[in-house]
């Protein structure tokens, strides 16, 4: 559920408005304050989703509240309620990212439309900041490991789906905000240390856009590379090497994998089916049910001791496998080699 504040310094306004909204039946916190210094000090310690806010109010009106909570950089949505019907209010509300402005008085046929508008907006960010957090975990991967055609895929599914439907103003903090997290992330693994260009060389600031975004990513994975001398992590060497050694233990799992090599399992999953046309599950399946093979060609193998040599946790586990791969059960597949 969500929270909203409402901001009136006429309280019979404020009642009403709270009545009204309690209606609508979306939000599980409806606050009422009479001026915007006390609305702002309870925004900035537990923001709201939505703040409903008059224009004509005492110590602090509503087009400085809606300034500061656009300084604040937060997530909250701003519907300003005017009894002026002055379009420069309106303009100047827009310039501080208010995203309504309805003029008083309001019924239920005005305001419930615009929360349902909000309240979308406000899961949409939601399911955009849980995209964006895996796309800079899978960027951050593909840039510690030298990986530049992967760096070079995800930059443009970052164009496509994580920037494309921002304004000039968001893209601008998303893209600063990916740089800040890369390097946090980066500089976390101690082994080297990523850092960007100032921001503002000789008096000339840089313009923070995507395009430098994509350019900076290109210097990292270089400089990293000069220190290195040039010499790639050999992931698909290191990860077939442990796969083999340890491919006949039950619990040998992706996670596993990934995990010995300081990779993700997004990254590995993906970098291993590039490189070997082969997801790490058929890989698997195809080096046990080899063994498999070469271990039920010797007559005096139980099936019942293959089983387990090769990883699997029961015989008809086993079994199943086998014959998909096979088209042959283990028994059948002893017949046609003449063992019995």
């Amino acid at each position: 559920m969500a929270r909203i504040f409402v901001v009136d310094d006429e309280p019979i306004i404020g009642i009403g408005l709270k009545t009204l909204i309690g209606e609508y039946k979306r939000f599980s916190e409806i606050d009422t304050f009479t001026d915007g210094v006390s609305a702002l000090s309870n925004i900035v310690a537990n923001p709201p989703d939505v703040v409903l806010t008059d224009i004509r109010m005492p110590r602090m009106d509503g087009l400085e509240l809606c300034r500061n909570i656009q300084q604040l950089k937060l997530f909250t949505k701003v519907v300003v309620l005017s009894g002026y019907g002055d379009f420069a209010y309106a303009q100047k509300c827009m310039s501080y990212g208010v995203q309504e402005y309805l003029l008083k008085p309001i019924t239920e046929i005005e305001l419930f439309p615009v929360l349902d508008k909000l309240l979308a907006m406000r899961d949409a960010a939601v399911i955009s900041f849980s995209l964006f957090e895996q796309w800079i975990d899978q960027l951050e991967e593909a840039v510690w490991m030298m990986d530049k055609v992967r760096a070079d895929e995800l930059l443009e599914e970052g164009k496509r789906e994580v920037f494309a439907f921002e304004t000039d103003i968001q893209q601008h903090q998303r893209v600063y905000d990916a740089v800040r997290l890369l390097l946090k992330k980066l500089n976390a693994r101690g082994a080297y240390r990523f850092e960007t260009k100032p921001l503002l060389e000789e008096n000339t600031v840089i313009t923070i856009t995507y395009e430098w975004f994509q350019a900076e990513i290109g210097i990292w994975i270089q400089r990293l590379s000069e220190y290195r001398n040039h010499e790639k992590i050999n992931v698909l060497e290191a990860a077939i090497q442990y796969i083999d050694e340890h491919l006949f233990e039950e619990e040998l799992s992706l996670d596993m994998v990934a995990g010995k090599l300081g990779v993700t399992p997004t990254y590995f999953s993906h970098y291993f089916k590039k490189k070997t046309n082969e997801t790490f599950v058929q890989y698997r399946m195809r080096k046990r049910i080899d063994k498999a093979k070469q271990l039920l060609a010797i007559p005096h193998y139980k099936i019942i001791d293959i089983v387990t040599e090769v990883g699997y946790e029961s015989y008809p586990h086993f079994s199943r496998v086998f014959k998909k791969a096979t088209g042959y059960s283990p028994t059948e597949y002893r017949g046609l080699l003449g063992i019995k």
